[in-house]
């Protein structure tokens, strides 16, 4: 690959005992015990066309969101041990790369039994790459764990479980069961960190943490408001795939806003209910 510029990831392995192994940790537990993936169960001509492209579209930028997790939770559990954060709360966050690649390969996976075919992901490396080979600071952890564990992962969680509860396919409920299972402890990671930690902060620490959960929350609806909004046509073929609408999206990220996030940061003494009160509205 090279050092900057596009990358283009498809899922290959190599021609060794290796692949055999990793086989095995995909399908049969990861880093957690799972239930087995229905993979054999799937049937794409039990679903028309359009419902297909939307469930293709939902697994591919999900099989490239957790792709790319895995250097950016990598970069923090590197963060975490480099500022002596306590034994358990490292242990936790690294075991966070190996499940996101454990999502990458499923959903990966999934994509091409949708697709009936091969299936690549491309993102940019450069735009992707924020340290520049520095350790990360105690506070630029703050600020990262806050948006990508407590925030983010919280999020992850009732999105797909959204995809979950709608989804009557049996290989595409447990890809998503599955992934939530894991983002579960992904979430709390980051607030079991932010509790350990908030007692540290000075004054100011904390007003800096504060923006940066405000300014978070003030854009998360705009930010979730679109979701897949499949024609009438295979919206109930679509549902049933997974695929989450803009109005089941909307109830989501507000219910897990007011009943988990929001709270959590206040508890934190982050203020986020000023800045949900008056946060930009979706239209």
């Amino acid at each position: 690959m090279k050092a900057t510029g596009r990358v283009t990831i498809r899922r290959t392995l190599t021609d060794t005992p290796l692949a055999r192994l990793h086989e095995r940790a995909i399908l049969e537990h990861g880093s957690r015990r799972h239930k087995p993936i229905p993979f054999d169960r799937f049937d794409r001509t039990r679903y028309p066309d359009g419902a297909l492209r939307f469930a293709f579209d939902a697994q591919k930028a999900l099989a490239l969101g957790e792709y790319t997790a895995v250097d950016l939770f990598a970069q923090i559990a590197s963060g975490l041990a480099l500022n002596g954060a306590p034994f358990d709360i490292v242990a936790a966050a690294t075991r966070v790369p190996s499940d996101e690649i454990r999502h990458a390969d499923l959903t990966f996976r999934m994509a091409r039994l949708i697709a009936d075919g091969d299936v690549e992901v491309q993102f940019d490396r450069a735009a992707l790459s924020t340290r520049g080979g520095e350790a990360m600071s105690l506070e630029a952890l703050d600020y990262a764990i806050v948006e990508v564990s407590a925030i983010g992962e919280t999020l992850s969680c009732a999105l797909l479980n959204a995809c979950k509860e709608r989804a009557t396919d049996p290989a595409l409920r447990a890809v998503y069961a599955s992934i939530v299972a894991d983002e579960v402890h992904h979430a709390r990671l980051g607030w079991y960190y932010l509790t350990w930690r908030a007692p540290q902060w000075t004054r100011a620490e904390r007003q800096r943490v504060a923006d940066r959960a405000g300014a978070m929350v003030m854009e998360v609806e705009t930010r979730f408001w679109r979701g897949r909004d499949a024609p009438a046509a295979v919206r109930d073929a679509a549902r049933s795939l997974g695929v989450l609408e803009s109005a089941g999206q909307r109830r989501a990220v507000r219910s897990v806003m007011e009943d988990e996030i929001v709270p959590g940061l206040d508890a934190l003494g982050l203020g986020a209910s000023h800045a949900w009160h008056a946060r930009k509205r979706g239209k």
